[in-house]
């Protein structure tokens, strides 16, 4: 009976394989599955761009572009 050991590794490139743990294996030829990880996103890490994003005070001000749109927009009273 043959031992099947589920790892998980990464392709450093086409000939070299870095595994994430150790395995008991005594053999210095295996065969090997490559089966892709779809799960392995990055994880987000919040924050990482604070203080590099700069916007001018009059940001939310509206834009000389825009202010005849928005005159005929409102209503008279």
């Amino acid at each position: 009976m043959e031992n099947v050991y589920i790892l998980n590794a990464m392709l450093l490139d086409s000939k070299t394989i870095q595994l994430f743990e150790d395995y008991p294996v005594k053999e210095k030829e295996i065969q090997l599955i490559i089966v892709p990880r779809k799960d392995l996103k990055a994880k987000r890490k919040a924050g990482l761009l604070k203080g590099k994003i700069r916007m001018s005070e009059d940001f939310n001000e509206p834009l000389e572009e825009m202010k005849i749109y928005m005159e005929g927009l409102r209503k008279p009273t």
